[in-house]
């Protein structure tokens, strides 16, 4: 089911042998393209955790690990355990300063947990019913590696000079692997590791009510939840800064996919309002770009088109737009959210949780 549903948002999953290592494994192929490193980077989130204490540099919501010795020497004798996911995920996304975007069923919905959403490198990942970790890339991306491949396959035939045109069962080879769900299949360990991780379990009871706090604080403070419906990925490993917030005054479409929940407030003034549409856009006070605002989102703030009239706001109608400036009133101001999302053309942002903070 899984499968269905990322494919349907323009994602494929990359199978992981299944076993305790899968979420490292999983992670080391999202960083590197090969599970090999995940060993180290095991090792890696351990000393970066130790040196974080050091220099007091551990988020509240991991503050636990810093007053429970014994939690934390758990941790660093078996950073694989299952119940430490939650800390490991937020670990890697610290240390590689990726965010992390964690797809999962629920309900019959693909859903997807967002760590560090501030971080501009991407990766994602995959986990089923059983915790089992699977990497998972864009469409696109498999797509351009196979295009990729079969170049250099290309080149390297014209230098040695062969000749002869590369078997086409080599040149699509990654791309039928992938899309078949065969990459790195280890069916024969499966019973053997399982056995072992049920054999560990009555040993972990008294650490698991002290990891759920964890788990809690953590998916309240560090991480974000979103439904998804028809969201493309970016490719992994994407550095984003070439994109720009959206600065035109387009609307979004009837029903807009949210990429980003908000976390900080912004302030603005209120450029026009279209009383027959009902949107209208403000412009933040921080680089003058346009936001979308809808009536909805003002009403749930208190304010009516009525009240937009008296603070001698900007209306848009068919015959003629009536500017701000009667007498000597000003544009009303406004503090809110900023919600980033994927509208009917390209990624826009929408002023949510709106406050009048005119005078």
């Amino acid at each position: 089911m899984i499968d269905q549903l990322l494919q349907d948002n323009g994602l494929l999953r990359k199978q992981i042998p299944i076993g305790s290592q899968s979420l490292f494994r999983a992670i080391s192929d999202a960083l590197y393209f090969t599970t090999s490193q995940h060993a180290q980077i095991s090792q890696m989130l351990v000393q970066y955790l130790e040196k974080q204490m050091a220099l007091n540099l551990i988020p509240q919501s991991l503050s636990i690990l810093k007053t429970n010795q014994a939690l934390r020497n758990d941790y660093c004798k078996q950073p694989s355990f299952s119940s430490f996911d939650q800390i490991n995920l937020q670990l890697t996304s610290m240390m590689f300063r990726v965010k992390i975007n964690l797809y999962y069923i629920q309900d019959n919905r693909l859903m997807c947990r967002i760590y560090n959403d501030h971080h501009l490198r991407m990766i994602e990942l995959c986990r089923d019913d059983n915790n089992h970790y699977d990497s998972v890339y864009s469409k696109e991306f498999i797509q351009n590696a196979t295009l990729v491949q079969q170049i250099i396959y290309e080149q390297i035939n014209n230098i040695i000079g062969l000749k002869v045109d590369v078997p086409k069962k080599f040149k699509n080879i990654e791309q039928d692997i992938w899309m078949n769900e065969k990459v790195f299949s280890d069916v024969r360990s499966t019973k053997k590791i399982r056995s072992n991780s049920e054999h560990k379990k009555d040993q972990q009871d008294l650490l698991l009510s002290e990891l759920e706090n964890i788990q809690k604080k953590q998916h309240e403070e560090d991480s974000t939840e979103v439904q998804i419906s028809n969201l493309k990925s970016n490719p992994p490993g994407l550095d984003n800064s070439s994109i720009r917030p959206n600065q035109s005054t387009t609307t979004p479409s009837n029903k807009p996919v949210v990429l980003e929940v908000p976390t900080t407030r912004e302030t603005g003034k209120l450029k026009f309002f279209d009383e027959q549409k009902s949107y209208g856009f403000i412009v933040l006070d921080s680089d003058n770009s346009d936001v979308f605002v809808h009536l909805d989102d003002l009403q749930r703030a208190g304010i009516t088109k009525e009240d937009l009239r008296k603070l001698g706001s900007c209306f848009r109608s068919q015959t003629q737009v009536n500017h701000y400036g009667r007498g000597n009133e000003k544009p009303p101001s406004f503090s809110f959210q900023l919600m980033t999302y994927v509208g009917k053309y390209n990624k826009s942002r929408k002023a949510v949780d709106l406050k009048l903070i005119n005078e």
